[in-house]
């Protein structure tokens, strides 16, 4: 598999990870199983910014792993915000 290859899939599968760990927050059921997909999203998107700064610098402005990893946060602050907000 190409290097091109891998850094655009992983750049989509950010996007994807990070937008299902952000779906996840709607019940708070769900909360737990939506930080462990930020995990997983995390990582890729890791993956997709490093492949970006050491060998696609000229390609895009902005990686698409900036915004999964964004999307991928959402759980992990909400989780933080109502720890903090109902702690006593």
């Amino acid at each position: 598999m190409k290097l091109k290859s891998i850094y655009f899939i992983t750049g989509y599968l950010s996007l994807l990870i990070g937008i299902c760990a952000a779906l996840c927050m709607y019940r708070i059921q769900n909360i737990f199983l939506g930080i462990a997909i930020a995990i997983l999203g995390f990582i890729v998107s890791g993956i997709n910014i490093y492949l970006n700064t050491k060998y696609f610098f000229d390609l895009e402005k902005y990686p698409k792993g900036y915004l999964g990893m964004v999307f991928s946060s959402l759980p992990v602050l909400f989780m933080m915000f109502v720890i903090f907000k109902f702690k006593r």
